[in-house]
């Protein structure tokens, strides 16, 4: 494997539930990247945790959330 970089192009912080908080991340990936770190990356937390404590403490492990885009119209 060679050199990947990859960068984030977009965070979107979806509160259409009461109850839950859809982050959605879009990663642009350069050079020799495996499959799967392009993309738009998913992961829906309690509506308890704040967005700030999403982005300081689970935000770091966002190439491992799965990838998923965001399908609702409004989202786009």
């Amino acid at each position: 494997m060679g050199k990947c970089l990859s960068y984030i192009e977009e965070v979107r912080i979806i509160t259409r539930h009461p109850e839950l908080t859809e982050v959605y991340v879009y990663v642009y990936a350069e050079g020799d990247c495996p499959l799967g770190v392009q993309g738009w990356h998913h992961k829906t937390f309690p509506a308890s945790k704040s967005v700030i404590e999403i982005l300081k403490k689970d935000f770091s492990d966002h190439l491992l959330w799965p990838l998923d885009s965001p399908n609702n119209p409004e989202d786009l």
